[in-house]
């Protein structure tokens, strides 16, 4: 009787399971699509009032502070209205880690799980965690309701309080590590959920066919996932792989290395993560093979795989890393965050060949090929929390081909919701007969794209321009007009039209290379067209003269950056077929 009874429980599975299979068919999920979001960076402006960073923090910052919660929740939105119910998020979700942002960021999108069934997955960023475990936050740049500067500390032990200094304290903003912000987002991607039908780490013992929801909760704990950093210091991989619809496979790669420094008052120090996957195969040597067998899986298994990463895996400077080193050093353009060339073709040659990123805030699309002619794409997913704010969505049509879209975030609401707050902030200033470093027009506004472009505008002549170009660009090319730059160049004026070429200067030919590197063609909406015909007509001047003058080559070497950014691979929008590599 019960062998019968154990009979009858095994067919009425067998052929739930079975019904469930011709329901759930690969063919029938396409098209399936799926939502990158990447670096929000969120602080908790709405409900916590007192994390508002001042403006002059702002227009000195790669990243905006407080109005991309707003845009957090127009790309949410956006995302959700489109039908869209699986989002990535590859990183950098807070401002640093802190506790009170990580809670607000859980909570925001728990809400949109439970409206519209949206399934989230996390990677690490270097700013969450900026510290593989807990640690103490400390910022100056907040800004009280009257327009005056303060400092809040997570801890007072941090502080370097000065003589009457005011230091706010507020626990809250103590950063998590690894152990805690996992913890935090364990539905979002880091655990596996009932509903995945599969998941594993590097350090799963199981297999596809073997696999069950207990062994990877079993598998799943921190304790069970880490590595030796050195021969005595231990810490978290937060990598894994997911099947969350049936064919598709995506691969969270932990690509943060926090490398041991000296300790300091008996506490083992960390530096930064920023330079991403260039640390990974010294620190993390089990990333590789682990990544090279779920990519052979993927092909017998006919899954599409689709790798993320908070950092990139090529180059991302449309192939014009070398000139930026020859024109201005290895230190400029972020190029130490540029994935070295055998890293690069180490992910490709596991299998590796569609991978989508942020970190760098900037759309780009980057590939390097093998001698088999096999490609290893790299998408970079734009910021919302910078020029230009966008998101990108990629839409898979089979096995193999995928087309990818960059959805713009021109106008959201709320966007201007603290312009007040600036007033009385440069108001203040005027007050202390300190001059504002940010343009006014600013807190005008008409939507969210002009707000990004104008902090943009000043972030590229407060810190991009003094640290990145050399001297005499900076003296001698950014202050005159095109005109004068023109006759420099030739010895004489523009055949047409002497009067537009007066309209621009150094500093705008400048700011629109800036702007094509971080935009790429979604910056042609800032560029006048006539402008870019006349910087096209003084670099070919540029390229017929003979002058060795400081003049001529500088602007030689900001032509052959600015044909590399305009002559980049498409990635506003793109269709790339896997299996021919195209």
């Amino acid at each position: 009787m019960l062998s019968l009874y154990k009979y009858l429980i095994a067919s009425a599975y067998l052929f739930s399971f079975t019904a469930c299979e011709q329901v759930k068919k690969p063919a029938d999920i396409y098209p399936f699509q799926l939502a990158f979001i990447a670096d929000p960076h969120i602080q908790d402006v709405v409900n916590h009032p007192h994390l508002i960073r001042t403006m002059e923090s702002q227009v000195h910052s790669t990243r905006l502070f407080n109005e991309n919660y707003f845009a957090f929740i127009a790309a949410l939105d956006d995302a959700a209205q489109k039908g869209i119910k699986h989002i990535v998020i590859p990183g950098d979700l807070t401002d640093n880690g802190q506790l009170i942002n990580q809670n607000a960021v859980r909570k925001i999108l728990e809400k949109y799980t439970q409206t519209y069934g949206i399934s989230f997955y996390f990677t690490t960023g270097n700013h969450d965690p900026s510290q593989p475990r807990d640690y103490e936050n400390c910022d100056r740049n907040f800004l009280t309701s009257n327009g005056e500067k303060h400092t809040i500390c997570s801890s007072l032990s941090i502080s370097n309080q000065k003589e009457n200094q005011c230091i706010q304290v507020d626990t809250t903003l103590k950063g998590a590590g690894y152990k805690k912000q996992l913890e935090c987002y364990q539905q979002f991607g880091f655990f596996p959920q009932q509903q995945y039908l599969y998941w594993e780490t590097p350090f799963s013992t199981y297999s596809y066919d073997n696999y069950s929801y207990s062994k990877a909760a079993e598998q799943s704990a921190t304790n069970c996932r880490q590595y030796l950093l050195t021969d005595s210091i231990s810490a978290i991989d937060a990598s894994y792989l997911v099947e969350p619809i049936p064919g598709i496979w995506l691969l969270a790669i932990d690509g943060s290395v926090h490398k041991p420094k000296s300790a300091l008052n008996g506490k083992q120090e960390f530096q930064g993560s920023g330079d991403g996957y260039n640390n990974i195969l010294q620190y993390k040597p089990f990333l590789l093979p682990w990544v090279k067998k779920i990519a052979s899986e993927a092909q017998r298994l006919h899954k599409t795989l689709i790798a993320f990463s908070h950092y990139p895996l090529i180059e991302f400077n449309d192939g014009a890393s070398e000139a930026i080193s020859k024109a201005w050093g290895d230190n400029k353009f972020d190029l130490s965050r540029v994935p070295k060339l055998s890293v690069s073709k180490a992910f490709l040659q596991a299998g590796i060949q569609l991978h989508f990123a942020g970190h760098m805030h900037i759309n780009n699309t980057g590939t390097i090929s093998d001698e088999q002619g096999n490609k290893l794409y790299n998408i970079q997913v734009p910021s919302i929390a910078t020029y230009s704010p966008a998101y990108k969505i990629a839409t898979v049509r089979n096995e193999y081909q995928i087309e990818i879209k960059t959805v713009y975030l021109d106008s959201i609401v709320n966007f201007n919701q603290l312009f007040p707050f600036y007033e009385k902030e440069y108001s203040a200033s005027i007050t202390k007969h300190k001059q504002p470093v940010w343009q006014k027009r600013i807190h005008q506004s008409r939507n969210y794209h002009e707000f990004c472009d104008y902090i943009f505008q000043d972030l590229v002549r407060l810190r991009f321009i003094p640290n990145d170009l050399p001297t005499f660009v900076q003296d001698s090319i950014v202050p005159i007009n095109g005109l004068t730059i023109f006759n420099q160049v030739t010895g004489h004026s523009p055949s047409q039209d002497s009067t537009s070429w007066k309209s621009w200067n150094g500093y705008e030919l400048i700011l629109d290379l800036y702007r094509l590197r971080y935009a790429d063609v979604g910056a042609l909406k800032d560029i006048p067209n006539y402008r870019l015909k006349q910087y096209k007509q003084l670099f070919q001047e540029v390229s017929k003269s003979t002058s060795s003058s400081d003049m001529v080559t500088h602007l030689r070497n900001i032509a052959t950056i600015y044909n590399y950014f305009l002559h980049g691979i498409p990635c506003d929008s793109l269709f790339i077929d896997l299996r021919n590599s195209k």
